[in-house]
């Protein structure tokens, strides 16, 4: 008797690590993989049509193996949904603030206004006044983004176009101290967030890049203007530098 209950004992052990051996109880193998599209218990339903799925994340709490969940890590480079779109060809990324919601193109303006005025030069010999002249140079370009970074690996895009000049007397204005309009720009951007990009920028001498500004969102453009004294050495004259106006400089970009 006691060699009888011993084995009985065993019983329901031995059922539960053997199931069903020959594959008819769709109870003993419930489906565990609910995105493969296969019938692995046998029972006629497949994924997120099988009750055993009724609770797995593929089917949202069940029932429409159609509806796989949202892509959430949109650029991965990896379809983690599994609906055949990866990242930014998925339509779930389209209000997810990610690389596919960053412009690949944008336009962009570039305008100094210089407000001149009286300028004096004081010498020993007395004060020598000399009026400066206002002028004005504007420039646009179409930024596209480039296919690399540019060493910039802090920027989330680098950006550049040629530049067409619209109007420039400031050149002339200046003479020798005046610099030709640029033949291009190349700005690196920061995509902090839908309402905040930082523009980046890189010295010639040293190929170092570093922030440059903060852009401000003003309806579909992102801006940036500052106004400073412009003030020119000049040997002659006790007082130097001489103040000889104020520059402005407006910086507008609108994604294409």
């Amino acid at each position: 008797m006691a060699r009888l209950l011993l084995a009985l004992s065993f019983v329901p052990f031995a059922l539960v690590a053997c199931g069903d051996k020959d594959g008819t109880d769709p109870d003993a193998f419930p489906e565990a993989n609910c995105n493969d599209e296969l019938d692995n218990d046998e029972d006629g339903a497949t994924d997120c049509d099988d009750d055993d799925c009724a609770e797995a994340p593929a089917c949202n709490g069940g029932g429409d193996s159609d509806e796989p969940d949202p892509e959430l890590l949109c650029d991965d480079g990896t379809d983690d949904d599994g609906d055949g779109a990866i990242d930014c060809d998925d339509s779930d990324c389209a209000t997810t603030f990610a690389p596919c919601t960053w412009p690949k193109a944008m336009d962009m303006s570039a305008r100094f206004n210089f407000d001149g005025q009286t300028a004096v030069c004081e010498t020993f010999f007395g004060d020598l006044e000399e009026e400066i002249s206002d002028c004005v140079t504007n420039l646009a370009s179409t930024l596209t983004a480039a296919a690399d970074l540019q060493g910039c690996t802090a920027c989330d895009r680098v950006f550049s176009g040629g530049v067409t000049v619209l109007a420039d007397s400031c050149t002339d204005q200046f003479g020798d101290g005046g610099s030709p309009a640029p033949s291009s720009f190349t700005f690196g951007f920061v995509f902090t967030s839908e309402n905040s990009r930082e523009l980046w920028g890189k010295d010639d001498t040293s190929g170092v890049w570093s922030k440059a500004i903060d852009l401000t969102l003003s309806g579909t453009t992102w801006s940036y203007s500052t106004s400073d004294r412009v003030n020119v050495p000049v040997d002659e004259c006790d007082n130097s530098p001489i103040d000889v106006g104020l520059l402005t400089a407006i910086f507008d970009f609108t994604d294409k």
